[in-house]
């Protein structure tokens, strides 16, 4: 025996010199490999089956489709409920397992029942390729002390019935000067706002650098997008259904629109050249050479408020010199009086929208052949140096 065990210890020593194997790795190798004895496992039966899956897909389906933590503490309730309103009537067996089981039971058999092809899972709607190419920007979006960049937004003069087609307000704010372009559109379909989009991108004495639009798809489309990239516009999105990602253009819409045009129905072809001779010729002078606008430059704790601290109220076309980025080529003053504008603002605006469409009926809901609703003549009030206000803060 020994001599054997010294023979097998020699030839082993002879085997890792040739092979330059370790001495442990040579043993296991020359042994080969070792058949471990098969161990049989017991199946075990299937508690859960079909009908245990089929009464907690009611009870999951009453109960609004929770998850299983909430779901495990309110079966028993809950089938009380179906059983008494004739909804579901489970075997003892099965009711015993609905009311004895845990929570890592349910979730396993409600993972099968949202693979089943009966359950429609809400899910959020995938972004669009557009909107993924504009990124969402809520601050930081600018360069300082240099204009260019601004705010977008449509007022929509429907009135009270949306139906039909109106004409639309397609606002725009610089966020470094103030400045505010204001013009009419009669839809909103992306060839309207492209068009109005170019007619204030020419009419801006400065060129225009970046847009910050909303989620709507009178803007996030290839028409807009496309334009954006052959003249070289940066062009960034807020959130949705976040309003105040654009609060400069928002407060406009307010200040200059809503204020002076009111919430009635405009839809007409002479509506929309009174729009625009009242926006063009009166309050794009008024509102840039002579409302000074207000720069929020931080704000202080006193006591249980916060106050607010703005720089010096300057007027855009002072901030706009004094960026000195203003066309060569393009004249941003005014050669009006600004009392002459006030008069004309309160005439254009006192004007009565019956002699715009007359014959209208204000009680009637629009047609359905026109889209048409004419609102009734209203007071305007008389639009005085005193009523105006003498800046608008941003």
């Amino acid at each position: 025996m020994g001599r054997r065990r010294r023979e097998r210890g020699q030839l082993l020593d002879a085997f890792c010199l040739a092979t330059g194997y370790n001495r442990k790795y040579a043993t296991s190798l020359l042994r080969g490999r070792r058949r471990k004895p098969r161990v049989l496992r017991r199946v075990r039966r299937k508690s859960y089956g079909k009908a245990f899956q089929s009464a907690l897909a009611v009870v999951w389906e009453a109960s609004g489709y929770i998850c299983a933590e909430r779901l495990q503490p309110f079966v028993g309730d809950l089938l009380a409920l179906l059983e008494a309103h004739d909804q579901l009537n489970p075997e003892s067996e099965t009711k015993a397992l609905l009311l004895s089981a845990s929570i890592s039971t349910i979730e396993r058999n409600l993972v099968a029942l949202r693979r089943s092809p009966h359950w429609h899972r809400r899910r959020l709607r995938p972004a669009t390729r557009l909107q993924r190419e504009v990124p969402i920007r809520v601050r930081n979006w600018r360069q300082q002390g240099r204009p260019g960049f601004l705010e977008i937004d449509l007022v929509s003069h429907s009135g009270p019935w949306p139906a039909g087609d109106w004409i639309y307000t397609l606002s725009a704010t610089d966020l470094e000067t103030g400045w505010t372009e204001l013009v009419p559109v009669l839809t909103k379909g992306k060839y309207e706002i492209l068009s109005g989009f170019a007619r204030i991108r020419d009419q801006l004495p400065f060129p225009v650098l970046g847009v910050h639009i909303d989620n709507g798809f009178e803007f996030l489309n290839e028409t807009m997008v496309g334009y954006c990239r052959r003249h070289r516009i940066a062009l960034s999105r807020g959130r949705p259904f976040h309003k105040n990602d654009n609060p400069h253009v928002e407060q406009k819409n307010g200040y200059l629109v809503r204020r002076l045009v009111g919430n009635l129905r405009l839809d007409s072809a002479d509506q929309l050249a009174w729009l625009d001779r009242l926006y063009t010729e009166l309050l794009r002078p008024f509102n840039n050479c002579f409302q000074p606008v207000m720069h929020k430059v931080g704000q202080v704790q006193v006591g249980d408020h916060l106050r607010r601290l703005h720089d010096t109220p300057k007027t855009p076309l002072q901030r706009l010199i004094e960026t000195d980025a203003a066309k060569p080529h393009r004249s941003v003053g005014s050669h009006e009086n600004c009392t002459d504008l006030i008069t004309k603002c309160a005439q254009v605006r006192g004007r009565s929208y019956r002699t715009l469409t007359p014959g209208a009926n204000p009680t009637q809901r629009p047609s359905e052949k026109s889209g048409r609703f004419e609102p009734k003549e209203r007071h305007c009030p008389r639009l005085t140096l005193a009523s105006a206000r003498p800046w608008s803060r941003r």
